[in-house]
């Protein structure tokens, strides 16, 4: 009998071993499949985040400027940019946006000053940034934001654009 119950308990040992084993191993591909849900997730927040970030802040800007005669699209000085235009204190001042080496740049300085294009504030990542009147009264922008999504965005100005 002591073979017998020796035996036995190698059984019943070799059981709770492949239970443990089977139990760690679905432990393992669950931590898995947890982790790149997590990843997954992370990256789409972070990608709509960036575009609603983008959309947000070039709305806000231009409703800032939306007074009379005060929004136009200039391409002068060899790129194109969203001038908005306000005089203060009897000098004329500028807002400026604009796509630079793959980033939304903002750039306020009075109009009669030429600055380089470097010389803005990098805003948010950029790959494409383009402007254009469909009517007097709606602009029509369109980028690219850093993971090649293109976005089009509509904003309806209360003064029109300037001539």
């Amino acid at each position: 009998m002591p073979e017998r119950e020796n035996g036995r308990h190698m059984i019943d040992l070799l059981f709770v071993l492949s239970l443990f084993c089977v139990f760690a191993a679905s432990s393992v591909v669950l931590i898995l499949f947890g982790a790149d849900i997590y990843n997954k997730t992370v990256a789409y927040m972070n990608e709509n985040y960036a575009s609603r970030t983008s959309v947000a802040y070039i709305t806000e800007k231009i409703r800032q400027s939306d007074i009379c005669d005060s929004v136009r699209i200039d391409d002068s000085l060899g790129y194109e940019r969203l001038l908005m235009t306000r005089n203060i204190n009897g000098m004329e001042y500028a807002t400026s946006l604009y796509e630079y080496d793959g980033y939304l740049y903002e750039l306020f300085a009075r109009t009669d000053i030429e600055l380089p294009i470097d010389a803005g504030q990098q805003v948010i990542a950029l790959t494409a940034l383009d402007f254009e009147f469909v009517s007097d009264s709606l602009l029509k922008v369109r980028y690219c934001d850093e993971s090649e999504k293109e976005t089009e965005l509509y904003i309806h100005l209360h003064c029109g654009k300037a001539d």
